[in-house]
């Protein structure tokens, strides 16, 4: 059983990203299938969700700091181009 999307575990859907992982698996999914490398779909995924994963990872560490965690949604309101800066360091 190969899993694609947050099923494959992803951390949080926090940047909005899920359709993009959702493909990005799939793609990595349809690839080793047809070359008949199952075995290799978890290293490609990780490799393809890399960015995102610590991204996502970073702010759930971030919201648990509780110095942090009250002040990330108003920094992000405050400063939406650094924010958007940061998400769109993914694509």
């Amino acid at each position: 059983m190969l899993l694609v999307g947050d099923a494959a575990g992803y951390i949080d859907a926090l940047t909005g990203e899920g359709v993009f992982l959702a493909l990005a698996g799939a793609e990595a999914l349809v690839r080793n299938v047809r070359r008949g490398t199952p075995g290799r779909y978890e290293t490609d995924w990780n490799r393809a969700t890399r960015r995102h994963r610590f991204l996502t990872q970073l702010l759930v560490r971030a919201r648990q700091q509780p110095a942090l965690g009250s002040r990330i949604t108003p920094a992000a309101a405050r400063l939406p181009h650094l924010f958007a800066a940061a998400v769109n360091v993914l694509e």
